[in-house]
Parts: structure tokens; sequence; C-alpha cells
């Protein structure tokens, strides 16, 4: 009878340990929750749409922003973070979650139903392909609340004349933020505008780098078009690139056409850019706003 070597016995269990550690730190999972089960018809819901998974917020490419179909709501306002935490019980040693938000209006009475949702992540690891679904969701909607009528002529007279004061206050109000605010661009250079929203940019992509370069470059065409004059609307990158090569500001020609170049790469890059990259092109795309190299 032939003896195992129990060293090839110790050596099998370990390989096939490694591999199921490999298989849990690539595992991803959604879960989906609305905030509240029954609402009034005035009210407003969230649904939150979380994704989980053992690693680092790189380790998986979620290449659209998911919109669900819903009865009885409609969408006013969505958002996306990631925050990653150590976890030394995990097998990757870091989870991180990914999470939607979505802000629902109900449109009609009645049970909303929110659809399951369907989801494509991608390993950046493995290349491999994950399909994630949600559960359907439902939220009662109470009947809209009865609008009180009034029928004493005094009533509505004083309600008119209420109404016509408030209009009158409210005109002076906004006419008075307006003169200030033209006082305040006398005082203040336009380009701050462009640096705030560079900052809403790097504020809101958070750890995503793919989605920042998108945002970036969505920006400088609309600085291009507004401070430039240059035509960009409804042209591919590679004839927006042109028009930069035109450019007489050999300055500003050269950080643009860099910039936008960057960001056309890195769309159709699997890998993402490292954060030091983020940081960089933020930092410099925000002195080139605050400078005064790109006045006409």
């Amino acid at each position: 009878m032939k003896r195992i070597n129990p060293l090839s016995l110790a050596v099998t269990a370990l390989f096939f340990t490694a591999l199921s550690g490999a298989a849990c730190a690539t595992n991803i999972s959604i879960a989906a929750e609305i905030s509240r089960a029954s609402i009034a018809f005035e009210e407003k819901d969230t649904l939150i749409v979380s994704l989980t998974w053992d690693g680092n917020p790189f380790q998986y490419q979620i290449d659209d922003f998911p919109i669900p179909a819903m009865e009885k709501f409609k969408i006013l306002g969505s958002s996306s973070q990631v925050a990653s935490r150590p976890d030394p019980a995990r097998p990757g040693g870091e989870v991180t979650v990914r999470t939607f938000r979505y802000i629902l209006e109900p449109t009609d009475f009645g049970t909303g139903v929110i659809d399951p949702l369907n989801l494509t992540a991608i390993n950046r690891t493995t290349n491999d392909k994950q399909e994630l679904k949600t559960g359907r969701l439902t939220v009662e909607i109470a009947k809209p609340r009865p609008v009180r009528k009034s029928s004493s002529p005094i009533t509505m007279v004083v309600i008119s004349v209420g109404i016509v004061f408030v209009l009158g206050a409210a005109v002076f109000v906004v006419l008075q933020k307006r003169a200030a605010r033209r006082r305040q661009a006398a005082n203040e250079p336009e380009e701050k505008s462009y640096v705030e929203a560079l900052s809403d940019v790097k504020k809101e992509t958070v750890a995503d780098g793919k989605l920042f370069y998108s945002r970036l470059y969505r920006l400088l065409l609309q600085y291009m078009e507004k401070e430039r004059n240059l035509p960009v609307s409804g042209k591919t990158g590679e004839e927006i690139l042109a028009l930069v090569g035109q450019m007489e500001d050999g300055q500003a020609k050269t950080a643009l056409n860099k910039w936008l170049t960057r960001a056309l790469e890195v769309k159709y890059r699997p890998d993402p850019p490292a954060p030091a990259e983020i940081e960089d092109a933020y930092a410099a795309v925000k002195v080139f706003f605050e400078s005064k190299v790109y006045k006409r």
C-alpha cells in the first residue's frame, strides 16, 4: 500500500485555502433599501443602493450610473460616494462600500413600485464580470391632502392684499440681491466660478478617477466655449483637439491639449488613474483657472 506524504497533504491544503481566500477577496454584494415604506403624497422618499466588496475602492469597475425603473415615482436627484475602511477580519484586510442615493417624489397615490436594479461589476484584477440584482421594493403613498377653499369675499380680499404685499417685498429683495451681485462681480474675477466648479468636481468624484476626468473634460469644454469662443458643442474629441491646436495663446493651448488628451485616454483605458495623478491634475487645472494666462 502506497504511503501518502504528510508534507504533500499540507501543501495541497494550503493551496486550496489560498484559492478560497482569493475567491472571497473578489466577492461583491448588492443591497437596496427604501428609507420609509409609507409616505404622504406631499413627502419625499430615499432609495439607497449599496455595493460592498473586500479590497480597495479600485477593485471593481461600475461602468454606468444605475437608473432604476419605477412606478408612481420620479427621481428628483441622485448622488454617489465611495468609502473604505481597514478590516483585518476580511480576506483583503479592507472593505469598500459604494453607495448610490436617489431622492424620490410621488407622482400618484397608491402602491409605488421600484423594479429590480441590474448592475454589472468588473473585477479590475481578474477582468471577471459579476451580474448583480436588487429585489423589488414597494412604498405605500397616501392620497393628496385636500386643498381648503374659502368662500368668504372678505377673506379673499385680505389674501389678495397679502399676496400683493409679499410679492412686492420679494421683488424688492430680488432686486437688492441682483444689485449686490453686480457690485460683487465688479470686484471679483469671473474665473472664480471655474475654480468653484473644479472643486465640486473633485468632491463629487471622491475616489473614482475615471469619473473625475469625465467631469473635468466637460468643465474644460464649457470654459473653451464661453471664454475662448470655440465652437466645441457636438464635436468629437479629435475635432476638439484640432480646435485647441489653432489657438494663438501658446501657454493655454499646451495646457488644454494635455488635459483633454489625458481625459480621452482615461475614458478608453480599463485601469483607472492613480490617486496621486488625480491630485496633480486637480492642482494644475486650479492654478490655470486662478491665473490670468487665459484672459482674452
